[in-house]
């Protein structure tokens, strides 16, 4: 995943975008939370640039947006409109004055004005001068208020980009409105104020746009609910399961780890069962292998390993499953060809 502003704009996308506190230091207190998010509900108006969804955790945040096609013309009057939701009305103001000034310069000033208007349009419909603002923004506001100095975001901010309106959006967002029950911060799905979950169960106009915009408007908030629900419950379960396995393989090699509040002793021993299975199914396959006298034989016991490697781990890499079966790489792709032609029969 790169920054959005080092890629070529696809519109008509969402975009996942994370950014973490320097340090891993926990100190978005609750007053800061609010003001992070009314910052950037402000800059995603000014950039035309909705939000979809977001999820503001004590020490990094979530934002989902969405990036349309822009229109063709943006007219002053929008223009103005989008600063005023930026920067105020008192703002707008005195730009509208400042242009007045301007205007009396003749053409030369009316140059100025477009000139402006010009460098306001091009950092709308752009996520990297979306995340640019809101960062900047929000750092010069702490920093003011806390006495703190230096910088505050931990590296560049990730961007996920997914098509618009398709299963892999609305499970990004799933994933987005789990962070504080992954966390164990709530047991409910509503529970944590800073989450646009619970801002859409309330009732929370920029939330309850970014969902209907995200599943269409055919559907009413209580069937999106219902959906979105189901899709949260069944990534959580996934997840549950995924903790455990991986908990379950640091106690297998060795290392004493806790269980996690959202598993049981009982999930980590059930993937511990199943992994010492894989386990032994492996040792047997390379016996029966290293047994075998006949090529054929050798060649379809290969192929078996193989493809059992591949059930129990499907995304295990081409180096990887080579030094697993200790085979060269010339071998290895022609076994995943057969495997491929017995899927495709």
């Amino acid at each position: 995943m790169a920054a959005s502003n080092r890629r070529i704009k696809e519109y008509n996308t969402i975009h996942h975008l994370t950014s973490r506190i320097a340090h891993k230091v926990f100190f978005l207190e609750e007053e800061e939370r609010n003001d992070f998010l009314g910052m950037v509900k402000r800059v995603a108006t000014f950039s035309g640039t909705p939000l979809i969804g977001w999820c503001i955790m004590m020490n990094h945040f979530h934002l989902d947006v969405y990036l349309p096609e822009p229109p063709e013309v943006i007219g002053e009057e929008e223009v103005l409109c989008r600063y005023a939701a930026l920067k105020g009305l008192a703002a707008r103001q005195n730009l509208e004055m400042e242009f007045a000034r301007w205007r009396l310069e003749g053409d030369a000033g009316e140059r100025r004005v477009e000139a402006k208007l010009d460098g306001l349009r091009r950092q709308m419909y752009d996520i990297g001068a979306f995340m640019k603002r809101v960062k900047q923004w929000f750092t010069e506001d702490y920093n003011e208020r806390q006495s703190h100095t230096g910088t505050m975001w931990e590296g560049k901010y990730r961007d996920k980009v997914v098509a618009f309106r398709s299963e892999a959006a609305r499970s990004q967002l799933a994933y987005i409105h789990l962070n504080p029950i992954r966390a164990a911060i709530t047991p409910d799905f509503d529970g944590y104020a800073w989450s646009s979950y619970a801002a859409f169960v309330k009732g929370d106009s920029c939330a309850v746009r970014g969902m209907r915009i995200l599943y269409g408007e055919e559907f009413t908030n209580e069937e999106i609910r219902t959906i979105h629900e189901r899709l949260m419950c069944e990534k959580l379960e996934s997840w549950k399961l995924q903790t455990a396995r991986e908990i379950a393989e640091k106690r297998l090699a060795g290392f004493p780890v806790r269980a996690h509040a959202l598993t049981s002793e009982a999930m980590i021993a059930q993937q511990m069962a199943s992994i010492k299975r894989v386990q032994t199914a492996f040792v047997e396959q390379k016996v029966n292998r290293d047994l075998a006298t006949k090529a054929k034989e050798r060649r379809d016991l290969l192929l078996k390993e193989i493809e059992l490697i591949h059930s129990t781990d499907p995304d295990i890499g081409i180096e990887a499953l080579c030094e697993r079966i200790g085979k060269p790489r010339s071998t290895v792709y022609r076994y995943l060809a057969k495997l491929r032609k017995t899927e495709w029969k």
